[in-house]
């Protein structure tokens, strides 16, 4: 980063840009990822600095003379950035960040001055372009290749840990079950939050990313399974005791091939349950579950693995945490608009610069769940820069008089705060150092700065930064905990919504948008088992719902037709008292008996079905009363009231 950023600036000082400095930024801001990455965050900072520059001439070039609406639009147009960025993941949300930045920079520096706005936003774009390009230009000569398995690699490693896990289930019930599940799905879901970077750059694992996402939706939904043939499982002395432990030798050498390097082979998997299935026909309706789904995981896995394939069904349905977007939005606009008024009320100009913070640092990690510790780490590296630039500016400028030598004497200074950058630890510190030392120090200017004027701006970007910390930590505050009570609303929304639309397209499309929202619960968990586990049974009940709607669309007896009705009816609203909910699922699940007067045998296997699918969903909601627990239930009514 130091070569790229020293590159940068000097480049662009030799172009005669004005406020060169600002291609430096470029190359900090977009950091020294691996090469693909490098690539698509180069591309993202590009098209939003474009756009955002664009922005920012629109809201200044038609009222000259009336700053209060471009500053009005400001606020506006960031709110949308923000909540824009809130909404996106990966690249995507980091353009949008720099597309508000980049509108920011352009308003709050050209209105009510001289400065042509389209001139300067048009220096702006050719400074990202100067960076960017010196940023990978140091990339391919100095940095490593980009790091990481291949996608057919993760696609081996997470089946063979998905089949391991369902041979653990079939062992038996017990804790070394449950913490295998709860590490599965951690691991699948960090597989899946660093598969889209392990794909960057590449045009053919970005084809391959979609095929790798619906396997991981197959795997976790072979965890449900997992789930149900341990909630189903019997006694040692049950007739297919003998085949259930052939069957778990099945799995683990499927698995060890496939750690081996060998191929997925189920058809032994298949051979064995059917046999199983004859001895103890109790396991019949998990059985039948478990070979669906493992014909679907096989299926995707070999779509993962082959040269060229037909294009993979959805994995999941991004789902918008809609509270965190709503605040982000709100916090947008307010801190905007309040230092944006205090601006055109008192009229000093170096207030400018306090926009120019807010705007930059609310915009920048509105996408980030836990915003209050990385805007600290920019307020010491920005309590750092300024007071180097102001001795900077004040008594080194002065007796070095020649920007390149300047530029020069501040390499090592890069150097360090890129140290800083390059340690997850202090990442922003090191960023906010090298960003605001350079827009405060210009190394290369060496026209001379009043000192009361340069304390002036540096005292106000840095009230903008702290504007930035007391709305994310005080006035609107967004942390992971506050997240994960939004994703545990969402999810109950979602488990309602597969019971209203239950038998419909929409019911599919709805448990997608389940299994994104455990993913993102599991995420963002840290590890804590009763949230792991509370997402599980939520994805479990969710599958059970969504089965028994399939099965009443074509259920042949009346009986269960109406169980089924009654239970959809009961699920299509997110749930006072999950503990009564739960009786009654086990209450439907004995009326749903087997022997249903009918004498045949398809029409008593529906039943079965049906009752595993309701005492599955019964064991969910009274194992796992809080996470489908409604907030509105009031006076002690839920299982946490009580």
């Amino acid at each position: 980063m130091t070569v790229a950023s020293t590159v940068a600036m000097a480049a662009a000082t030799a172009l005669s840009l004005p406020n060169p400095w600002w291609a430096a930024m470029a190359v900090w801001m977009v950091g020294q990822p691996s090469r693909g990455l490098l690539l698509e965050r180069s591309v993202a900072q590009l098209l939003g600095s474009v756009l955002g520059a664009a922005a920012g001439v629109a809201l200044v070039l038609p009222w000259p003379g009336i700053p209060a609406v471009p500053v009005l639009g400001l606020a506006v147009w960031i709110a949308i950035c923000c909540g824009i960025a809130n909404v996106m993941r990966h690249q995507r949300a980091y353009g949008a960040a720099l597309c508000g930045l980049t509108s920011a920079v352009v308003v709050s520096l050209t209105l009510g001055t001289h400065i042509d706005p389209v001139g300067f936003a048009a220096a702006r774009a050719m400074d990202n372009v100067i960076g960017i390009g010196s940023a990978l230009l140091a990339a391919i000569s100095l940095g490593p290749p980009s790091p990481g398995p291949t996608v057919a690699s993760r696609a081996r490693t997470v089946t063979s840990h998905a089949l391991a896990l369902i041979a653990e289930a079939l062992a038996g019930p017990g804790r070394r079950s449950l913490a295998r599940e709860r590490e599965f799905l951690l691991s699948l879901a960090s597989l899946e939050a660093s598969a889209e970077d392990a794909a960057a750059g590449s045009i053919m694992s970005r084809r391959k990313l979609k095929e790798l996402h619906a396997l991981f939706a197959f795997l976790l939904d072979l965890v449900v399974v997992a789930r149900a043939i341990r909630s189903r499982e019997g006694p040692a002395h049950a007739p297919g005791h003998a085949d259930m432990a052939i069957l778990r030798e099945a799995f683990d050498r499927s698995a060890g091939v496939l750690d081996a390097g060998g191929d997925l082979d189920v058809q032994t998997i298949l051979a064995v349950s059917r046999r199983l299935e004859q001895a103890d026909p109790v396991l019949s309706p998990v059985l039948d579950e478990m070979r669906t789904l493992l014909l679907r995981a096989s299926a995707g896995y070999g779509q993962v693995m082959a040269a060229a394939s037909q294009p993979a069904p959805r994995w999941s349905t991004p789902h918008p945490d809609f509270a965190a977007l709503r605040l982000a939005v709100l916090r947008g606009a307010l801190a905007v608009s309040l230092t944006g008024l205090a601006w055109l009320s008192i009229g000093w100009d170096p207030l400018r610069y306090l926009v120019l913070g807010t705007c930059i640092f609310t915009v920048l990690f509105s996408a980030v769940d836990e915003p209050v510790p990385v805007v600290r780490q920019v307020l010491v590296g920005g309590l750092g820069a300024s007071a180097a630039a102001f001795l900077w500016r004040v008594a080194v400028l002065p007796e070095v008089a020649n920007g390149w030598l300047s530029l020069a004497l501040a390499v090592p200074l890069v150097f360090g705060a890129s140290l800083l950058q390059a340690r997850q630890g202090t990442a922003f510190v090191g960023l906010a150092f090298n960003m605001l030392f350079a827009v405060l120090a210009r190394p290369v200017d060496t026209i001379p700065s009043a000192p009361i004027g340069l304390a002036g701006t540096e005292a106000m970007l840095l009230c903008g930064i702290a504007t930035s910390y007391a709305f994310y930590r005080w006035l609107l505050p967004m942390d992971t905990q506050r997240r994960r009570k939004h994703l545990r609303a969402s999810i109950r929304r979602e488990i309602a919504a597969i019971s209203v639309r239950a038998a419909t397209p929409w019911a599919g499309r709805h448990l997608a948008r389940l299994r994104y929202l455990v993913f993102s619960l599991a995420v963002r968990s840290r590890g804590q088992v009763p949230e792991v586990e509370d997402a599980l049974a939520a994805l479990s009940l969710g599958h059970a719902l969504f089965r028994l709607g399939e099965m009443g669309s074509i259920a042949a007896l009346p009986g269960t037709g109406r169980i089924i009705r009654e239970t959809l009816r009961l699920t299509a609203s997110p749930m006072d008292d999950p503990l009564r909910a739960g009786e009654m699922l086990l209450r439907h699940a004995a009326q749903a008996s087997p022997t249903e007067g009918t004498g045949d045998p398809s029409a008593a296997a529906q039943a079965s079905r049906i009752r595993w699918l309701l005492e599955l969903a019964a064991g969910d909601l009274n194992g796992h009363p809080s996470i489908f627990a409604s907030p509105q239930a009031g006076g002690g009514r839920t299982p946490l009231g009580r």
